[in-house]
């Protein structure tokens, strides 16, 4: 026999903000290249009817070298408006497999309802924005940014970062981030010869940003600058190098030092370079970085990950 119940409960706790920006959906209806095909044509007197079905790509940029982050399948109904119904599917690396679930008006302008999700996005609500970027003789370029919530369930465990290294010198003070990250934002970088300091900014597991202390000392004269690096939505750190670099002997200092993520390279940060020791660690595909520890005074001397 059938069991049909609805219990009063507090479900969700917590939850998880999706903020994409920067992502270029292409609507392609015409050419080599299209996207989309008519499967019905409009046979009513008062005009509605015709259907498409499509599968148009989304990429972080609207160039030539943009990645492709997800694909939009699904149908869209002429019914006074066209009505939208598609699976937003994520193939990039980070997000690769999780859907969002979208319905609405219009293609190219307004905003369509994200009803839910599967994967990292799962029972997603929020709203995608559309903005139109670019005529193009087989289709248009659309500008979408996305902003959904994602409830946690209570009991879902938030897991700890775990470390990695550290890589490069000798010398300094243990730094490390206080809590639990879920998502590295940024990164602050002050370097001349070596890597004189080094902070970072995180999402905890309640979303919310935190910024860590800075680690080393900031200089500020020729050569010496700082750099923020801040990562976009759908990019990740796949890869850190470096070099141990020695100084004033037995002490050995972080130069040289690189962050390859799944979109550039950042650097080298630190100008010093030799024949001292260098390091390379390449990022599990099964992991995320989510932050850094270093050890550190008045300069940076070694530096680690952490990744969940």
């Amino acid at each position: 026999m059938a069991k049909l119940q609805v219990t009063p409960a507090s479900a969700f706790t917590e939850y998880e903000e999706i903020n994409f920006q920067g992502l270029f959906m292409y609507h392609t209806p015409l050419g080599s290249k299209a996207n989309q095909v008519s499967i019905l044509d409009n046979k009513a007197p008062i005009g509605i009817g015709a259907t498409a079905v499509n599968n148009w790509e989304v990429y972080d940029g609207p160039g030539q070298n943009a990645k492709l982050v997800a694909r939009a399948q699904g149908l869209h109904i002429q019914a006074g408006n066209w009505v939208n119904s598609l699976s937003l599917v994520f193939v990039d690396e980070r997000f690769s497999g999780s859907t969002l679930e979208v319905m609405g008006i219009v293609v190219g302008t307004g905003e369509w309802a994200v009803v839910g999700g599967t994967g990292q996005f799962a029972m997603a609500n929020g709203v995608i924005s559309k903005k139109f970027h670019e005529q193009r003789s087989d289709g248009n370029i659309i500008e979408l940014t996305i902003h959904a919530f994602c409830p946690r369930l209570k009991g879902t465990r938030v897991p700890a970062p775990t470390k990695k290294g550290p890589w490069g010198g000798n010398g300094g003070s243990l730094r490390e981030m206080v809590g639990k990250s879920q998502r590295l934002e940024s990164v602050t970088i002050n370097h001349g010869g070596v890597v004189h300091a080094i902070g970072f900014s995180y999402i905890d597991q309640d979303g919310r940003i935190n910024d860590t202390s800075i680690w080393g000392e900031i200089l500020t004269g020729s050569p010496d600058k700082t750099e923020t690096i801040k990562f976009g939505p759908s990019e990740f750190v796949k890869q850190i190098t470096g070099i141990g670099v020695r100084g004033t002997a037995p002490i050995v200092y972080l130069t040289n030092f690189r962050i390859v993520t799944n979109q550039k390279t950042y650097g080298p940060f630190g100008a010093w370079v030799g024949n001292d020791t260098s390091f390379c660690y390449i990022v599990p595909e099964d992991e995320t970085v989510v932050g850094f520890f270093a050890y550190a005074s008045d300069r940076v001397y070694k530096i680690g990950l952490y990744t969940i």
